[in-house]
């Protein structure tokens, strides 16, 4: 749909990368990406659809790393370490729970259904 129609208003950004191969087209997606959050959303969440549950984590595992070059590394963790701390007590997936420390959820259908719903409650509020 085009974002005028949308009942929330939307701005797309689109960008094209060079590339046959997949996996290293995706990987030089991951920086721009990481700077297009900064400039056009850094308080707001994001969501970045990739192919695959493999490169969900590799995504947000970039994400992450590109997070601990910054002054603040935890730039995108909107809330106190006590209650990171009680979310990440209800996640069984390790990848989520390290990603969820720098304020990155991961989705994909092959989380459990608990560490979906609660990345999904975390996007939402």
């Amino acid at each position: 749909f085009h974002p005028a129609v949308r009942p929330v208003q939307l701005e797309v950004h689109i960008d094209g990368y060079p590339g046959k191969h997949y996996c290293p087209r995706m990987a030089t997606m991951n920086k721009p990406s990481f700077i297009a959050i900064k400039t056009h959303s850094p308080t707001k969440p994001v969501l970045i659809f990739v192919s695959s549950r493999r490169q969900t984590r590799l995504t947000a595992f970039d994400l992450v790393s590109y997070c601990g070059t910054e002054d603040t590394p935890k730039q995108w963790l909107h809330m106190s370490q006590e209650e990171l701390e009680y979310v990440l007590d209800g996640i069984t997936d390790s990848n989520l729970k390290f990603a969820l420390e720098f304020g990155i959820g991961l989705h994909h259908a092959g989380l459990k259904e608990r560490d979906r719903k609660c990345v999904e409650s975390l996007f939402v509020n």
